[in-house]
């Protein structure tokens, strides 16, 4: 089929709407975002902010659940509504999260905060330099050069002695018996608690609060990982009185009682299930962006059960669908379409799976059971292969379970 200007347009338009890599921000400003998805959490978040500065909260779902859109709505609200200045920080443009330790949410913080507070005074004064100095150094390092002589003698300090003493001690601290409950705050982030009241105090000669947003630490695969910076650098913005959102691995349901207790509010993002109560939801996320303009309402109700509730898979279903539909030279989606690419999404799932995962799969899906403390059980949660609905509804994605049923057909 000869292709059409027209038709080329409409589907180019309706790529647009669909791009699953386009920032968040820009959707939300292109009017493509339903804000009630969540039942309006983001103005929960918020509020809490705005009433309690200080307080600290999480919002936990698996990656594509919709946090980042939550999290830039809270900022939104933030701005409109408040006098507070609003930080969003998303970490992974920042650091490597693979090495992330502790004391490097605060450099970024900080660095953040400096940045807003150069046009509070120009030109800068000798402090404000010197702060952002130390700033820096905390979170790019600096180069100090210094020299060791390791066949030095035993120095001497006779006053007499001409020569200066040389080498060097190692002093070793005997820890006691009592441990503290928390680990005590490494030194170099209490001391760059200093430079950062400074920034504060001058950011708050115009706003009355500050608050933080970190994006992106949902994407740390350990616990232990994220607690480092909630035992260390958490704890230190709440000295500041600093309001803090972030987003939180689902690996944290492991040790939920533990994390839990250390914030103000930690917000389970769990997927919408689809079926009569929620494909209003669902469909209207593809409505939103104009879908119903290329597919009739048994596609986008394919596109909804199969994505699992899932708003990344969700659209990027409706995305490959329409190329697929493009292709084949269609000028709407059609089942078959619809068909194609989630048996795509469902391999895709299944690549790189082993045996001892695909069994829990299965029993999954015959117990209904899922047992959280289960490493295999949580690596599946995090990979989107099982989806949680709610703290008791743990279910198998939908475009992966047919293939399931292959693999059981294959091994009989």
């Amino acid at each position: 089929m000869e292709l059409t200007f027209d038709r080329r347009e409409r589907f180019r338009t309706y790529m647009k709407a669909f791009n699953p890599t386009a920032p968040a921000r820009a959707v939300i400003q292109a009017g493509l975002v339903l804000e009630d998805l969540h039942h309006s959490l983001y103005s929960n978040l918020a509020g809490r902010a705005d009433l309690e500065p200080g307080s600290q909260q999480l919002v936990v779902g698996g990656i594509g659940s919709g946090k980042t859109t939550e999290l830039l709505l809270a900022e939104q609200w933030l701005r409109n509504q408040t006098k507070a200045l609003c930080l969003y920080i998303d970490v992974t443009s920042e650091t490597d999260l693979a090495g992330l330790n502790s004391g490097a949410l605060l450099a970024s913080f900080g660095v953040h905060l400096a940045n807003a507070a150069r046009e509070l005074e120009n030109p800068p004064t000798d402090k404000t330099k010197e702060n952002r100095e130390m700033l820096r150094d905390f979170a790019y390092g600096k180069t100090v050069r210094y020299w060791v002589d390791e066949d030095a003698p035993e120095p001497d300090f006779d006053d007499y002695d001409p020569e200066p003493p040389t080498g060097y001690y190692v002093t070793n601290r005997l820890p006691g018996k009592l441990n503290p409950p928390l680990p005590a705050l490494q030194r170099d982030i209490a001391d760059i608690r200093a430079p950062l009241n400074y920034f504060l105090g001058l950011i708050r000669q115009q706003h009355e609060d500050v608050v933080v947003i970190f994006d992106g630490l949902d994407r740390l695969i350990t616990t232990e990982k994220f607690l480092s910076v909630v035992h260390q650098d958490f704890r230190a913005l709440r000295t500041l009185a600093v309001s803090l959102l972030a987003t939180a691995p689902v690996s944290i349901y492991g040790a939920w009682q533990a994390v839990s207790e250390r914030f103000d509010r930690v917000q389970p993002l769990p997927v919408i299930p689809a079926g009569a109560e929620n494909d209003g939801f669902l469909r209207s996320v593809l409505a939103r962006r104009g879908a119903l303009k290329l597919m009739d309402p048994p596609e986008a109700d394919g596109i909804c059960r199969y994505s699992g509730g899932v708003l990344r898979d969700l659209i990027a279903l409706a995305r490959d669908a329409a190329e697929e539909a493009y292709i084949a030279g269609s000028d709407r989606i059609r089942l078959d379409d619809v068909k194609k690419v989630t048996a795509q999404l469902g391999e895709a799932y299944l690549r790189g799976l082993g045996p001892t995962q695909i069994k829990s799969l299965k029993d999954l899906e015959k117990t209904k059971a899922f047992n959280l403390q289960d490493s295999t059980n949580m690596e599946l949660l995090v990979t989107r292969r099982v989806l949680e609905y709610s703290p008791t509804d743990f279910r198998v994605h939908p475009a992966l379970l047919p293939l399931l049923t292959q693999t059981e057909k294959a091994d009989a």
